[in-house]
């Protein structure tokens, strides 16, 4: 007797960044099937597909088969993943449902539903624990590990997590997987929550120096080496600190500038992002060109995203060597391994060509520790964790006084995925060399 028609998924329940496996098992021979999967994430609901042929005993797999139609091109079965586009136009709500995540696949063969299955993905492991940190100056969230994942002295390795530009905490995702993958990571809001900045303006290195010494206090935290973690100009803070504390002494950053450039606004220079001692941190202001304003507004009026790159080059040549050298962050003085991760398309600022001009600088230097670049072709600006939707994320929409200006990240979904899925592999073996070595 033959086999009913199965789709074979393996693992069944994955974290959100682990890659499955997608077989057709007891199919027709020789026939088109379609495989549809749909995602419900971050309050809206993503589709993607592939038509594949089975071979002669009725199989396919979609990690080896190059799809005959659908909404990607490659033998990859987590394409179904990074090309599902979006269905409809739902607000996302607060927080996530049961189901977020979980991927929902049917196989159709001649217009016919033949077979479904559900992957039913995980944003965290059981064991790990979320709690707000309660301490009068600090604004974070403290991500505990499983119990059983601390090391023969009972501690885990920590991490201080950073988000970008947009303010508040930052990723819940990326936190709770560290933490699942035994890190205790402290993700730390530094501007945009009650109690701390409004603005990335003038932001003390301080706050975030006695958040690492916070987590250092913890008793199932191994309080040296620390790491930090941060996206866009987290990163940019992740570097400064890192070379500012003794603890810190692995630092990753996605798209960070390694030159401090001034507080996060388009239309005027507020000073400096950064202060310590109460003082401003040297930095490089933004150009803005002749008429720069009236070309953001007609774009804005038009739905077009802006792309600011040239805002940061130009303000990188009108400002001197001497200026520029003075903002320059020194890596150097980071304890242990670094990693840049750039795309090659960023459209945002000069991330790339700041972090190849970094390497360069310490790999002239007798002694300096690793300092690797990792630059993806095809991506832009908003490199995120892997196994997530890429087909949206050339454009972000951007807060301004008054209106939101979609900004213009660069980047295409299959360099964004492709890069989603390095950095990431990247980012975890840069933190246990680091801090478990």
């Amino acid at each position: 007797m033959a086999d009913s028609p199965r789709i074979v998924v393996d693992p069944v329940r994955p974290l959100v960044d682990e890659r499955f496996s997608i077989r057709l098992v007891g199919f027709p021979s020789r026939r088109r099937v379609t495989v549809r999967a749909r995602i419900p994430l971050d309050g809206r609901l993503w589709e993607s597909r592939a038509t594949v042929r089975t071979d002669a005993g009725g199989t396919a797999d979609l990690d080896t088969q190059r799809p005959l139609a659908g909404t990607y091109g490659a033998a990859d079965a987590m394409g179904l993943l990074w090309a599902a586009e979006r269905i409809g136009d739902r607000p996302a709500p607060r927080e996530r449902t049961r189901t977020d995540g979980d991927v929902s696949l049917v196989a159709i063969v001649g217009g016919r539903r033949v077979a479904s299955t559900t992957v039913q993905r995980r944003f965290q492991r059981d064991g790990v624990t979320v709690t707000s940190v309660d301490h009068p100056d600090l604004v974070a969230r403290l991500y505990d590990p499983p119990v059983e994942s601390a090391g023969d002295d009972g501690t885990h390795p920590g991490v201080v997590l950073l988000g970008g530009s947009s303010g508040g905490f930052p990723s819940r995702r990326v936190a709770s997987l560290l933490a699942s993958r035994g890190y205790a990571v402290l993700g730390l809001a530094y501007f945009g929550r009650e109690g701390l900045p409004s603005r990335l303006v003038e932001v003390p290195l301080e706050y975030v120096e006695s958040a690492v010494d916070w987590l250092a206090a913890r008793d199932r935290v191994r309080p040296d080496p620390l790491g930090v973690v941060g996206w866009s100009r987290g990163g940019e803070l992740a570097l400064l600190t890192a070379t500012r504390c003794e603890r810190l002494r692995t630092a990753v950053g996605y798209a960070p500038s390694t030159i401090t450039f001034q507080g996060n606004t388009l239309f005027s220079d507020p000073g400096s992002a950064w202060t310590a001692d109460g003082e401003g941190l040297p930095y490089v202001p933004l150009a803005r060109p002749l008429g720069f304003r009236t070309r953001a507004v007609a774009r804005w009026l038009r739905g077009r995203p802006l792309p600011v790159r040239p805002l940061f080059e130009q303000g990188l040549a009108r400002a001197g060597d001497e200026r520029v050298r003075a903002a320059t962050i020194p890596l150097e003085a980071v304890g242990g391994p670094v990693l840049l991760v750039t795309g090659d398309d960023d459209r945002v600022c000069p991330a790339d060509t700041l972090a190849t001009r970094a390497v360069a600088r310490l790999d002239a230097r007798a002694g300096s520790h690793p300092c690797e670049h990792l630059q993806v072709p095809g991506a832009g600006h908003d490199i995120k964790v892997p196994y997530h939707p890429t087909t949206e994320r050339a454009t972000r929409s951007f807060p301004v006084p008054g209106r939101s200006l979609a900004l213009d990240m660069g980047g295409t979904p299959a360099g964004y995925a492709r890069a989603d899925e390095l950095a990431w592999e990247r980012t975890l073996a840069t933190l246990d060399r680091g801090l478990r070595s």
